[in-house]
């Protein structure tokens, strides 16, 4: 016996192929997987009721977790699967600050920068950590991510280190990822072909905060240039060439009150500039506290979802690539919810949150332990969020309740600790995404065919 689950979310309106077939959007948040289902089936599902759905439609909805087995709690069912994986240390995540020094001076940025490089003795006891946890006999994967202060003011150390760990996980048979998260200031096409092909680096983060101007104002150089150009054509040269890296790049904007009327004026110049290319994505995200009081620039996130389906809307348009919905669950919602993951600050402290180091108040009371006091084991030290998925079991938070949590995860456990609820902006837009949706696949909205249509 089925039933059909509480994490479904249907569109609101019907849509219509080629042919004239009338679908809905039926958005499974257990599996983030998205179905086009005819209107009798949307029907069903609404009411609750398996047994009018055909036995092949049945079949392809517990596929996708649509429908579940009658009587499962699934919240419990959601949580259980949600701890399983936070347990596995098959799959190893650290995050590295080769750096305290940033060459940028971005007003929202909370940490405090100091100059120079991690000391030869801390180098060589984080290159040993590292391998330790990649080399351990129950490690399948490896994901070493590079992050800041500015990682490419350490680039030599990432020189130096990451090399060592993409050849220990080859000889070890553990896959490998690597993430840098970089104001792209500092990167030119050789250093990006090195980061790829020496440094096992698989994805760029790139933050531009706007059209020439206004990035260069939002994220000033400390130096007094701009950045934007240089950032463009380095990334633009390396996907010109001939046979370029299969390395994403993501380019994330931060939006706060000042530049939320100058995201259209950007999306258009990244379009007329090529980025309308497979391996380069778009994220617009809101500026948020990092240990730092943002409130009299931050934007609500009412309002920020009610522009954002805009900017969706136009990205789509011109071909750029946006996530529309999550593609995966959130079975691992982030470092500071498993001991599989860490991050190593340049002071030598051991977080399990990225929003931690490089934070005065967070370096000097939040760190888990120093990399000095870490012992041989990889494992790091017990967090304050390790217990995430008991908290949101407990109603803690109203995740508990949310339709979106499976996909979602609670999204950021310090922000709820903090007070500032994290929901993501397809909480409040999820109907626009499925619009877009149904557009990318050829679907047009059935006018006058509402919510539950005959």
């Amino acid at each position: 016996m089925d039933q059909v689950s509480r994490y479904l979310v249907m569109s609101d309106r019907a849509y219509a192929d080629a042919t004239g077939v009338r679908v809905r959007l039926a958005y499974s948040t257990r599996t983030a997987s998205t179905v086009a289902v005819d209107l009798a089936t949307a029907r069903a599902l609404e009411a609750g009721d398996p047994s009018a759905l055909t036995p092949a439609w049945a079949g392809a909805l517990r596929t996708a977790e649509v429908l579940v087995p009658s009587g499962e709690d699934e919240l419990s069912a959601v949580l259980d699967r949600n701890r399983r994986a936070s347990a596995d240390r098959s799959a190893v995540h650290i995050a590295l600050l080769p750096t305290s020094y940033c060459n940028m001076g971005c007003a929202y940025c909370g940490q405090e920068h100091t100059r120079g490089g991690l000391s030869h003795t801390h180098r060589s006891r984080v290159h040993d950590r590292v391998l330790r946890a990649v080399t351990a006999p129950q490690t399948r994967s490896a994901r070493i991510d590079w992050f800041g202060a500015e990682p490419m003011m350490g680039y030599a150390v990432i020189r130096d280190l990451a090399p060592r760990f993409v050849r220990a996980a080859a000889e070890h048979g553990v896959s490998y990822s690597s993430v840098i998260v970089t104001n792209g200031s500092l990167l030119t096409p050789k250093k990006i072909d090195t980061l790829i092909r020496s440094c096992g680096v698989t994805h760029f983060e790139i933050t531009i905060d706007g059209p020439p101007e206004i990035h260069n104002e939002h994220r000033p150089l400390k130096s007094g240039r701009g950045s934007f150009w240089t950032i463009v054509r380095a990334v633009r040269s390396v996907l010109d060439e001939p046979n370029p890296s299969a390395a994403h790049f993501t380019f994330r904007t931060n939006v706060d009150a000042h530049n939320q009327d100058d995201v259209p004026r950007y999306i258009e110049l990244m379009a007329e500039l090529g980025f309308s290319h497979s391996q380069v994505s778009f994220s617009i995200v809101p500026v948020h506290s990092w240990g730092n009081d943002v409130s009299a620039i931050e934007v609500s996130k009412q309002e920020f979802a009610g522009r954002e389906a805009g900017w969706l809307r136009l990205l789509s348009e011109h071909g750029l690539h946006a996530q529309l919905l999550p593609s995966t669950a959130k079975k691992v919602l982030c470092p500071a919810t498993t001991t599989s993951s860490e991050i190593i600050s340049s002071t030598g402290n051991i977080f399990s949150c990225s929003e931690y180091p490089l934070v005065p108040e967070a370096e000097r009371t939040l760190a888990l332990t120093h990399i000095d006091r870490a012992g041989p084991e990889p494992v790091r030290p017990t967090g304050p969020f390790d217990g995430w998925n008991d908290e949101m079991e407990k109603g803690t938070t109203w995740c508990k309740g949310c339709v979106f949590m499976p996909t979602c995860g609670g999204s950021c456990p310090k922000a709820w600790q903090e007070g500032h609820p994290p929901c993501p902006g397809y909480k409040f837009n999820v109907q626009d995404r499925l619009d877009l949706i149904a557009s990318q696949c050829g679907l047009r909205d059935a006018a006058g065919e509402p919510s539950g249509v005959r």
